[in-house]
C-alpha cells in the first residue's frame, strides 16, 4: 500500500541503522526521498540505489546538518516538503570529568543544532503550504539519563524539549511536530561492540530484548501519516518498556 505516494520526505542520518529503514519504509510507501548524510557515510549511494528499485524518486542530499549555511543550501533545491524526520545523531561514552569542551560541542551541535538547522528551513517550507509533519529522533535517555553519556542525554533531553515548544508554536499553522525516543536498538554501532554489548543492554528492558532498526521506522511513518493527524508535541517510548509514563 503505497500511502505515501507523492509525498516528499527528507530524512538525516539516512547512511544507516534507523535512518536507512525509515528511508526504506518511506520509499516502499511511495513517497520522494531525499536521503541525507556526511559525504563519507560510504553507504548513502548505495541505500539510493536500493531505493529506487520501489520505483520511487531518491535524491541525496550530502552535508554536516550542524552546519547552519550547509542545511540552507540543501533545502533551497527543495521546491515543498510534507514530512522531515531528524534522526542524525551519534554515540560517546566519556566520564563527565574527562569529557573536553570539543566533545560537548560536537554533541551539542550533532543533535541540537542539527535538529535546529533542518526543522527551520523545513519550517519555512511547511508553514507556507500550510502542512507538514515533523519528527525528532530523541532517545530514552533524554528521559532517564545515563552515566558517561552526560552529553548525550542532555542533547537528546533538549531535543524532547524542542519537540514539545515547536509543537506549540507551529501547531496553529498546521505542522505538527513529534518525537520519538527509542530505547537501545540493534543498530550497526551497537553491533560492532559484540553480542555481550547487547545481551547486557536487552537486560535492562522488561521485554528483554533491544528493538530492531524496522519497529522505530514503523512508528515513524505512523506519526506521518494521516492516522496521527490529532498528534502533536508527543514523545513516543519506542523502549521496550524501559520507560512507561502515566
Amino acid at each position: 500500500m503505497r500511502r505515501f505516494e507523492n509525498k516528499k520526505v527528507f530524512i538525516t542520518g539516512a547512511g544507516s541503522g534507523i535512518g536507512k529503514e525509515t528511508a526504506i519504509a518511506f520509499a516502499r510507501a511511495g513517497a520522494k526521498v531525499y536521503l541525507n548524510d556526511l559525504p563519507t557515510q560510504q553507504y548513502v549511494q548505495q541505500i539510493k540505489e536500493e531505493l529506487l528499485c520501489h520505483g520511487v524518486q531518491v535524491e541525496l542530499m550530502l552535508g554536516d546538518i550542524s552546519d547552519a549555511d550547509k542545511v540552507r543550501e540543501m533545502f533551497a533545491e527543495i521546491e515543498n516538503l510534507d514530512i522531515l524526520v531528524n534522526n542524525a545523531g551519534f554515540l560517546q561514552e566519556v566520564s563527565m570529568l574527562e569529557m573536553s569542551d570539543r566533545e560537548w560541542d560536537v554533541m551539542m551541535k550533532v543533535h541540537l543544532y542539527g535538529t535546529f538547522n533542518c526543522s527551520r528551513e523545513a519550517g519555512r517550507l511547511m508553514l507556507n503550504q500550510g502542512s507538514g509533519r515533523i519528527i525528532n529522533i530523541s532517545s530514552d535517555l533524554g528521559q532517564l539519563g545515563c552515566e558517561r553519556l552526560v552529553h548525550y542525554s542532555a542533547a537528546k533531553g533538549g531535543i524532547i524539549a524542542f519537540t514539545k515548544a515547536l509543537a506549540r508554536e507551529w501547531g496553529p499553522h498546521g505542522v505538527l511536530v513529534n518525537s520519538v525516543a527509542p530505547g537501545g536498538t540493534m543498530t550497526p554501532l551497537v553491533e560492532r561492540l559484540g553480542p555481550n554489548y547487547a545481551i547486557e543492554e536487552a537486560a535492562k528492558y522488561p521485554l528483554k530484548r533491544l528493538a530492531y532498526p524496522s519497529e522505530i521506522a514503523n512508528v515513524i511513518l505512523f506519526l506521518a501519516s494521516e492516522e496521527a493527524s490529532f498528534m502533536t508535541g508527543q514523545i513516543i517510548g519506542v523502549n521496550g518498556g524501559g520507560v512507561m509514563n502515566g
